[in-house]
């Protein structure tokens, strides 16, 4: 695909997503712990270029760092949050190890059933912290925000209080899936901030999922492949591209996801945008 022409506005007209194409392996967490040699083979085989750790599936990182093979690259990693205040030097070593850009957090610590302000000034000062501190070594910070993000807060969601917080430096990963489901629109958000964004979670949603009800829990029955359900990836797609979203991620909580991720490498490879 011509991404310059694509960029200058010749959108429709037929062309190819053209990746990077990742996969974030929380959707092979029934499958990788004691076989994840074979798994990240097969990651590559199916055609994914990158991929983003969700835990170390029983390996040393030295062990992990050893079973990628040639022509897979380890991007970024997700910790908890309690992690990046207790053990940030290991954080470190890890990351360096697996030659990953940045790492995650997927967590908004809240103490409540709701989330508060005081919940999002306590994150956003450590999200801050951890930036800070992960720079100056080379690494970016990542927050990946989930439904409670999108709680609203005097008259808008949580995130929105959370990014007037953050510095700059504090990286966005947009989970399309999540956004949808907190009763958000992931373009709007995309377009909103595009200077924030730098990663994508991309994954689908069955027809019938609550949206915008924080009552109500979500199950991994509720994530379909993409092209399928009621998220539409092609505007996602072209206005992730339009802001320069770096990485993208497929992203299949369901128990389908062997078969799922290949699905959705097929959606990706064949879209036209």
């Amino acid at each position: 695909m011509d991404l310059v022409g694509w960029l200058k506005g010749e959108k429709n007209s037929g062309r190819h997503f053209p990746g990077p194409y990742g996969l974030q392996l929380y959707s092979l967490r029934h499958q990788l712990p004691g076989h994840v040699a074979y798994w990240l083979r097969r990651v590559k085989q199916i055609g994914y270029q990158e991929v983003e750790t969700a835990g170390l599936d029983g390996l040393t990182v030295e062990q992990f760092r050893r079973a990628m093979p040639s022509g897979l690259r380890c991007v970024g990693m997700h910790n908890a949050f309690a992690r990046y205040q207790h053990q940030m030097p290991q954080i470190i070593h890890e990351a360096k190890t697996l030659g990953a850009s940045y790492v995650g957090c997927a967590e908004l610590p809240q103490k409540g059933k709701y989330l508060t302000m005081a919940d999002v000034r306590y994150a956003a000062a450590g999200f801050n912290h951890f930036a800070a501190v992960l720079a100056r070594h080379g690494l970016g910070f990542a927050f990946h925000a989930e439904v409670n993000a999108f709680y609203p807060l005097h008259g808008k969601p949580g995130f929105d209080h959370l990014i007037a917080l953050t510095h700059p430096n504090v990286l966005q990963e947009m989970d399309v899936f999540w956004v949808k489901r907190g009763g958000q629109d992931p373009v709007t958000y995309l377009n909103r901030y595009p200077t924030r964004f730098k990663m994508l979670h991309l994954k689908g949603m069955r027809q019938g999922t609550p949206v915008g009800n924080f009552n109500v829990g979500t199950s991994s029955q509720d994530c379909v492949p993409l092209g399928q359900g009621i998220l539409r990836m092609r505007p996602i797609l072209e206005a992730a591209l339009r802001i320069g979203i770096k990485y993208y991620f497929v992203e299949d909580e369901s128990r389908a996801a062997p078969q799922g991720i290949v699905t959705s490498m097929h959606y990706l490879k064949t879209v036209r945008l």
